[in-house]
Parts: C-alpha cells; sequence; structure tokens
C-alpha cells in the first residue's frame, strides 16, 4: 500500500463498486434491497432482474457519455476531452429510478 499509483487504482475499483451498489440499493429501494421471495428460482429471477435494470442503466449512461461527445464540437464547447477518464457512467442523478417497470413481451422480437 506504499505505492501511491496501486493505491489509486484500488480506490478508484472500490468506488465503482460503492457505485454500483449504491445504484442497487437505489433500484430496490422499495424493499430495502432484501430478496424477498422464499424459493431459489424466485430468487434467481430477483436478482438478474435487478442484474439486468442496472446494466442498462449503466449502458444507457455510457450511450449518452458518447452521444453528448460525438454530437458537440469538444473544441469550441472549451471542453477538456483529458477529463473523459474522471466520468462514470454508473451516475443516476439524471434517471427517475422510482416508478413502474413494465415490460412488454408483444415488443420483444
Amino acid at each position: 500500500m506504499s505505492d501511491p499509483i496501486m493505491r489509486r487504482r484500488i480506490r478508484r475499483g472500490l468506488l465503482k463498486s460503492e457505485e454500483i451498489h449504491a445504484l442497487a440499493r437505489q433500484v430496490t429501494y422499495g424493499k430495502q434491497g432484501a430478496l424477498m421471495p422464499r424459493d431459489l428460482q424466485a430468487q434467481r429471477n430477483t436478482s438478474n432482474c435487478l442484474t439486468l435494470i442496472i446494466v442498462c442503466i449503466i449502458y444507457w449512461q455510457a450511450k449518452e457519455i458518447s452521444r453528448v461527445i460525438l454530437e458537440c464540437d469538444p473544441d469550441g464547447a472549451g471542453i477538456d476531452l483529458s477529463l473523459l477518464e474522471h466520468i462514470s457512467p454508473f451516475g443516476w442523478e439524471n434517471i427517475t429510478l422510482y416508478g413502474e417497470y413494465v415490460l412488454n413481451p408483444n415488443l420483444i422480437r
């Protein structure tokens, strides 16, 4: 732990893990993060749904970051692209998490 570069890498990894866990807690807020089903298959389904929602949020955020960078003129807007390494798609402040998630099986191909 005396190596500052290694310490920084470990800290970044821990912060990412904490961000993912915080997002999972927020997504499952209505049940306080608890798995309510008693049987193993229902618990797996609940876990898989949580994972799917989290992955969708992270993917959408990453796509939005990419879209904004591609559609704007970073040089003209005074944006330093070297700062992109400090932006994380794990944030969800711009997403309304609480509501009803409806998956329409008729829309799935």
